[in-house]
C-alpha cells in the first residue's frame, strides 16, 4: 500500500518525463519550421527586391558601410624582377662603354685658297654700274665671274691704261660658245670707237687675246653667242707685274710657278754692253714656254720676238743668243697644266 502512495506523490509535480520530451521536441519542431519559412521568404525578398531593401526594412543584417557598388578587390601585382648586382661605376675620364659614343670634334675645314698676290701687284678697284664694271686704272690682275642669259646677253667692262702696256686677257669656265672682244674708247666715255681684237672660249678652249696697248681708255665685251652660260673673265697688266732685273750681270736664279690663273710670268732685263747670255729652264713637271722678246723704247712694252723654245719634265729649255746694248723681256708661259720651274738667266 506503502509504494502505491509515493507512486501517486510523483505524478502530482508536472508531467511526466516522456511527456516533457514530446514537447520539447514539437517546441524545436515548430522554431525550425520558423527559422526556414523566414529563411525562405528571405530568399524569395532578395530575388524579388533585392539586399538594399531587404537590409532597409531589417530583415537581413546587412554592414552599412559597404558602397552600393563595391570595388573589386585589386589584382595581385606581379613580383618584382630580381635585381642582379651593379657594376662598379666607370671613371668619367676614360669612359668604356660603345652604346652611346661621345661626339667627336669635326675636323677643321680648311679656308678657301686666296689667290697670291705679287709684292709689286697694285690692288684692283670696281665700280659697278648696272652690267658694265668700271675697273679704272688697270694696273695690277683683276678676275670676274658672271652669268650670260637670254635677258643678259653680254657683260661690259672698262679700263684704263696710264703707260704703255703688254695687257692679258682669258676667258674661260663656259658650257657654250662665248665671245669676247676688245673696243679703243677714244671720247672716254664709255662709247666703243672700233675693235681692236675679238676671241671666243668654249667648253674645251680658252679665249686669250695679248695685246700691247697705249694709255687711253679701252672696253672689253663679253657676249654669248649660243645658250645660257656662266664666264670667268681675267684682265692682266704683264707690264706692271714684270720683275725687274735691271742691268743684268753675273747669273741670277729665279724659280715660280704658272698655271691657268697665272698663265704668264714676265722679267724684264737690261745690258750695258753686247753679251752672251743664256737662258735655262727647267724643274717643270710639264710642258712649259719661255719667250725671249726685245724691247725697243724700254718701257717694259714688247716689240718683237726672238727666240721661243718649251721646257719638259725630262728636258730643259736653252736660249743662247749674244745680245746688244738694249732692254729684254723674257716670259714663261703655261702650257699644260700647272707646274713650278727653275729660271736662270746668266751673261758673263
Amino acid at each position: 500500500m506503502s509504494s502505491g502512495g509515493s507512486g501517486g506523490s510523483r505524478g502530482s509535480g508536472g508531467p511526466s518525463g516522456p511527456t516533457r520530451r514530446i514537447g520539447m521536441a514539437i517546441v524545436l519542431g515548430g522554431l525550425a519550421g520558423g527559422l526556414v519559412a523566414a529563411a525562405n521568404i528571405a530568399n524569395i525578398g532578395t530575388w524579388l527586391f533585392g539586399d538594399n531593401v531587404l537590409c532597409k526594412f531589417g530583415i537581413l543584417k546587412c554592414d552599412n558601410n559597404l558602397p552600393d557598388n563595391p570595388t573589386p578587390p585589386p589584382s595581385p601585382k606581379s613580383p618584382a624582377p630580381p635585381e642582379f648586382p651593379k657594376p662598379d661605376p666607370t671613371p668619367s675620364s676614360s669612359p668604356t662603354s660603345t652604346s652611346s659614343p661621345a661626339p667627336q670634334t669635326p675636323a677643321p675645314v680648311s679656308p678657301s685658297p686666296t689667290p697670291t698676290v705679287s709684292v709689286d701687284e697694285k690692288p684692283c678697284t670696281v665700280e659697278q654700274n648696272g652690267t658694265t664694271a668700271n675697273l679704272g686704272f688697270l694696273n695690277s690682275s683683276c678676275t670676274f665671274t658672271g652669268n650670260l642669259n637670254s635677258n643678259n646677253q653680254e657683260s661690259i667692262y672698262r679700263f684704263q691704261i696710264d703707260n704703255p702696256s703688254n695687257i692679258s686677257l682669258y676667258l674661260g669656265n663656259v658650257n657654250s660658245e662665248v665671245e669676247m672682244s676688245l673696243y679703243e674708247d677714244q671720247t672716254g666715255t664709255g662709247v666703243k670707237s672700233g675693235r681692236l681684237n675679238v676671241e671666243s672660249a668654249f667648253n674645251s678652249k680658252k679665249g686669250i687675246i695679248d695685246r700691247q696697248l697705249s694709255v687711253g681708255n679701252y672696253i672689253v665685251v663679253i657676249r654669248s653667242q649660243v645658250r645660257e652660260t656662266q664666264y670667268s673673265l681675267q684682265l692682266i697688266n704683264n707690264t706692271s707685274q714684270a720683275k725687274n732685273l735691271e742691268f743684268l750681270q753675273g747669273s741670277i736664279p729665279l724659280t715660280g710657278s704658272v698655271s691657268s690663273n697665272n698663265q704668264q710670268r714676265y722679267y724684264r732685263f737690261k745690258l750695258a754692253n753686247p753679251s752672251d747670255i743664256n737662258l735655262s729652264l727647267d724643274g717643270v713637271n710639264s710642258e712649259v714656254g719661255i719667250s725671249l722678246y726685245e724691247d725697243r723704247s724700254g718701257n717694259g712694252v714688247i716689240s718683237g720676238r726672238l727666240d721661243i723654245l718649251s721646257a719638259f719634265k725630262d728636258k730643259p729649255a736653252i736660249i743662247k743668243r749674244n745680245l746688244s746694248v738694249g732692254n729684254y723681256i723674257v716670259v714663261v708661259g703655261f702650257q699644260a697644266r700647272e707646274t713650278n720651274y727653275n729660271l736662270t738667266i746668266s751673261a758673263p
